[in-house]
């Protein structure tokens, strides 16, 4: 089995995977979720197979009867979905094959064998969905009140979803602005303090924000940099200010933007004001897959921004425990 990572947004991802001849669907799926840790899926797929084993629920028994058919059918339908059980992820999926003089048989899916090829879209969503044992049929059966419907994406209301924007104070808001429109196509979601708006500044706004005594705060708008967290951005009015960070810095050293080609991003870039700090380069261990380079530039006023060119994805080894979030392709 081949699969590929299609699109994620929003904690969704979609992953679509390719079967070989002679794999057995639902087993490659299941260790498809268990090797990346997915909870909760959605599935659909096509294709075909030389024997299947579809499954009825005879309730008058309290299990199911199973059926193999070892002949070649086409799927004409194939619907499931992936919750975690006692066990790790369990596969539930029901379908429709056509057999060659045009009838049809349905069922519970136990096992399919492909042949020659089946394709199957996977859409991982972010709650978790959990399955338990129900009494009355002895069945795993998905269970709302064991899942994390409420609690949210991670299931546990103490850990945060995700970045939802990142902070950056400039010394001219507007100029900050055309540079990131300039040279990495950003685009302003609003404006949340305006110039014609009274600066937040005093007593409260120092102790909530952390600002020195005497700061104030003129302007502030949030951008969007392709697909990702938002881009804060700050003008303050300030008698006590540090240099901008650089990696050597304590703090927030840089933000890296992924990249489908560095060359065009970074020529952009230094059209628009940036420095360079040196030619493209590898990257971590990590991120050292075929293809890649990675680039420090500087901004006008003197923040660090990294590129970043990863064709191959990144490297994940046995202890990983998270695949990162990748901004999609446009």
């Amino acid at each position: 089995m081949k699969s590929m990572r299609l699109y994620e947004q929003g904690g969704l991802r979609r992953y679509l995977l390719v079967m070989d001849a002679g794999d057995e669907a639902c087993a490659e799926i299941v260790g498809f979720a268990r090797d990346r840790g997915i909870r909760t899926a959605s599935l659909t797929a096509i294709g075909a197979a030389s024997s299947v084993t579809l499954g009825y629920f005879a309730a008058e028994k309290g299990e199911y009867e199973f059926t193999a058919y070892d002949e070649q059918v086409e799927l004409a339908s194939f619907v499931g979905d992936i919750a975690w059980g006692e066990d790790g992820p369990v596969l539930h999926a029901h379908g429709v094959l056509g057999r060659r003089d045009g009838s049809a048989l349905a069922g519970h899916f136990r096992a399919f064998h492909v042949f020659p090829t089946m394709e199957v879209m996977l859409i991982e969503t972010p709650t978790r969905v959990r399955k338990a044992r129900d009494p009355q049929t002895g069945l795993e059966l998905i269970s709302i009140e064991r899942s994390d419907v409420e609690a949210g994406a991670g299931g546990d209301p103490s850990v945060p979803r995700g970045v939802g924007h990142i902070g950056v104070t400039v010394p001219d808001l507007e100029a900050a602005t055309r540079f990131f429109r300039s040279a990495f196509g950003a685009r302003v979601a609003y404006d949340g303090l305006t110039r014609d708006d009274e600066p937040r500044r005093g007593a409260e706004v120092e102790r909530q924000l952390g600002l020195p005594a005497g700061a104030a705060i003129v302007a502030q708008r949030m951008l969007q940099i392709g697909t990702g967290p938002g881009f804060e951005v700050f003008e303050v009015e300030t008698a006590d200010r540090q240099q901008p960070a650089g990696l050597a810095d304590l703090g927030w050293g840089h933000v890296a933007l992924l990249v489908d080609e560095i060359d065009p991003v970074i020529a952009r870039a230094v059209a628009a004001g940036a420095e360079a700090l040196s030619a493209p380069h590898g990257n971590s261990r990590h991120e050292d897959t075929p293809g890649n380079a990675s680039v420090y530039l500087r901004a006008p006023w003197g923040s660090i921004i990294e590129l970043q060119a990863l064709p191959g994805g990144h490297w994940y080894g046995s202890g990983s425990e998270v695949e990162l979030w990748t901004p999609p392709r446009a």
